[in-house]
C-alpha cells in the first residue's frame, strides 16, 4: 500500500447553529479542479477525483469513510457509521486507527473528521464508537448528523424509544424465563429472537457499554462541536463547509408513522412488485408474550387467575383451558384427570403431538419488528454534485416504509422554481450502498433499484457473509438472492460485498473501484 501526503487542512470551528444553505446555482457553481485526497490509498488508484467512498471489509457492519476535495485546505471528511456485529474491541479499534491514519494531517496534530453521521441506534452501525472510544477521543469533529427520531424533545421519538425500550425488555425477560429456557429446548419458537436483540443488546464479550451509550456519546461531541444536527425528511440540499458543487439532500426516516413503522412485507407488496422477495406482532403480541410468561411462572393460584384473565391473549378462551395447580399446591380437578394426560399428551412417544410452545413461534416475529422498525428510522442521505448530477446515496438499513415515503419528499432548490422529487435523485445515483446487508426487504424493486438507471452504477454491500450464516438457528438469508441478481443486472456486475473472502475483479478499476492488498477496505472513486 502506498501512503500520499497531505496538506493541513483548517481545524476552526464554527458555533452557526446550521450549514451555510446558500448553494449556487448549477449554472454559475464555479467546480474546483479535481485534486488529489491523500490518505492510504491502493496500488493503481487514481491520484485526482471529485470523491472517494471507502467501505472497511472489517465484518458483518457499516463503516464508510467519504472524502471530497477542497480548494483551500484539506479534503472534507466524514464518516457513515462505525460498528460491526461479533467483532471485539481490538478489531474495532484497528478499524478507528486506520481511519485516524487516513486523515491524519500532515503537520502533524489531531485528524479531523469534519462530519460523523450516525444512520440508527444498532450495534452493526454504532459498535466502534463503543469499542475505539479512545481513538475516537482523539480525532477531533466538525459535526455531528443525526435522524429527527434521536431528538428526545421531539414527542414521537420520545414514544418510539419508549416502544423500543419495553420490547426489548419483555424480549429479554422471555429468553431469561423458565418458559423461555423451555422453549429454546424444545422447540424453534426463540431460535432467532437471542441474535436479533444483538444489534440492541448491551455490548457483553465485544466490549462495554450499550449501543446507547454510543448514540450519547455522538451527541456529546456534537454539542462540544456546538454542531449537532437532527436531519428532517425533505431537508436540503444543505453545503459541505468548504465543498463547492456538492449538495447533501436529506431522504428519510419519514413523519408519518403508518410508513415508519412499515416494515412488513405484505401480499400486496409482492404482486405490485414493491420488493425483491417475499413483521407484524406489534402491541398485541407483546402482549400476548407478557401473558405466556406470567402464567408460565406464577406461583399461587391468584396469580394464575390473574395472568389468565384476558382472554384476547391466550391460546384458548377460559372455558376452554384447564387451569394447572400453583406451585406446591393441590387442584381436585387436575388430579382426576392426571393420569390420562400422563399416558396422552405428558407420553414422551406423544412428543410430536404436544402444542406446549408452538403459540409461542410469534415471539421470533416479535423480535423481527423490533429489529425492522429500528432499521426503518434509518437516516438516508443523498449527495449530489450539481455540475454533472451524479448522485451518492447512503440509506442506512432503511426498510419499506422509509423508501415509500421518498415518493412524497421534495426539496426546494436554489435557483429554480421546480421542486426536485427525492425519487429524481435515485434516477441519477451512480453509487449505492445497499442496505442491510443486501436483506430482502430493505431496497425496494419499484420505487427503488428499478429507478437506478444510470450506466455507471456502482452498488457496495457490507456484509460477512460467514457471520450472518451463524445467526439464529438457521443464518440470515445475505445477500438475498432475488436482490442480488437484481442488483448484478442493473449494475452490470458492479456489485462488491465488504467479505475478505470476496475477490474484487480487476477490471473493476475501469469503473473506480479499487480494493487494497490487506483487504482492509475497498475504495470507490468519482472521477
Amino acid at each position: 500500500m502506498a501512503v500520499r501526503k497531505i496538506k493541513p487542512h483548517s481545524t476552526r470551528s464554527t458555533a452557526a447553529k446550521r450549514p451555510v444553505k446558500k448553494p449556487a446555482s448549477a449554472k454559475n457553481a464555479a467546480e474546483p479542479e479535481p485534486v488529489a485526497i491523500a490518505g492510504i490509498a491502493p496500488a493503481g488508484s487514481p491520484k485526482k477525483y471529485r470523491a472517494r467512498v471507502r467501505m472497511y471489509r472489517h465484518g458483518l457492519g457499516d463503516c464508510f469513510l467519504v472524502s471530497f476535495p477542497r480548494k483551500h485546505g484539506g479534503p472534507f471528511h466524514l464518516l457513515i457509521d462505525c460498528g460491526a456485529l461479533g467483532r471485539d474491541r481490538a478489531a474495532m479499534t484497528a478499524v478507528a486507527e486506520h481511519i485516524e491514519k487516513t486523515i491524519a494531517p500532515e503537520g502533524g496534530g489531531k485528524s479531523r473528521l469534519d462530519l460523523v453521521i450516525a444512520t440508527h441506534e444498532h450495534k452493526d452501525h454504532l459498535s466502534g464508537f463503543n469499542q475505539a472510544r479512545t481513538v475516537f477521543n482523539r480525532m477531533e469533529f466538525g459535526e455531528v448528523w443525526l435522524s429527527w427520531l434521536e431528538n428526545l424533545t421531539e414527542q414521537e421519538a420520545q414514544e418510539l424509544k419508549k416502544s423500543k425500550r419495553q420490547a426489548i425488555t419483555q424480549l429479554k425477560a422471555a429468553l431469561e424465563s423458565k418458559v423461555g429456557a423451555a422453549a429454546l429446548k424444545d422447540s424453534e419458537a426463540f431460535s432467532g429472537v437471542r441474535s436479533l436483540l444483538g444489534f440492541s443488546d448491551d455490548e457483553d464479550k465485544t466490549g462495554t457499554g450499550r449501543i446507547a451509550d454510543a448514540l450519547e456519546y455522538l451527541k456529546v461531541r456534537g454539542r462540544d462541536a456546538t454542531k449537532l444536527e437532527y436531519r428532517e425528511p425533505g431537508e436540503g440540499p444543505l453545503k459541505l463547509d468548504g465543498v463547492d458543487g456538492v449538495r447533501v439532500y436529506v431522504l428519510g426516516p419519514p413523519h408519518d408513522p403508518t410508513l415508519l413503522k412499515g416494515s412488513e412485507v405484505t401480499e400486496q407488496h409482492k404482486r405490485d412488485h414493491i420488493i425483491y422477495h417475499l413483521s407484524q406482532g406489534g402491541v398485541a403480541g407483546l402482549e400476548a408474550l407478557n401473558a405466556a410468561l406470567a402464567s408460565a411462572s406464577a406461583t399461587t393460584a391468584a396469580a394464575t387467575a390473574e395472568a389468565m384473565a384476558d382472554d384476547r391473549y391466550q391460546p384458548f378462551g377460559a372455558a376452554h383451558r384447564i387451569p394447572r395447580p400453583a406451585s406446591g399446591k393441590t387442584d381436585t380437578f387436575f388430579s382426576q384427570i392426571k393420569d390420562f394426560v400422563d399416558r396422552t399428551y405428558d407420553d414422551p412417544r406423544e412428543k410430536w403431538r404436544r402444542i406446549d410452545y408452538e403459540w409461542l413461534g410469534g415471539f421470533d416475529q416479535l423480535a423481527l419488528d423490533l429489529d425492522s422498525d429500528t432499521n426503518n428510522t434509518s437516516l438516508v442521505l443523498a449527495f449530489e454534485f450539481e455540475d454533472t448530477g451524479e448522485v451518492l446515496l447512503f440509506v442506512g438499513d432503511a426498510q419499506v416504509g422509509n423508501w415509500l415515503s421518498w415518493e412524497d419528499v421534495k426539496f426546494r432548490v436554489p435557483g429554480t422554481d421546480r421542486r426536485l422529487p427525492a425519487h429524481d435523485l435515485l434516477k441519477r445515483t451512480v453509487f449505492y450502498k445497499v442496505g442491510h446487508h443486501c436483506s430482502h426487504n430493505a431496497t425496494l424493486q419499484r420505487g427503488g433499484l428499478e429507478l437506478m438507471t444510470s450506466d455507471k452504477l456502482v452498488a457496495f454491500i457490507p456484509l460477512d457473509k460467514e457471520t450472518a450464516s451463524k445467526q439464529g438457528k438457521h443464518g440470515w438469508d445475505m445477500p438475498a438472492g432475488p436482490l442480488y441478481k437484481a442488483l448484478l443486472k442493473h449494475t452490470d456486475k458492479r456489485v462488491h460485498l465488504s467479505d475478505v473472502t470476496e475477490k474484487v475483479p480487476e477490471t473493476a478499476g475501469k469503473y473506480g473501484v479499487f480494493a487494497d492488498d490487506g483487504k482492509t477496505f475497498i475504495d470507490y472513486y468519482l472521477k
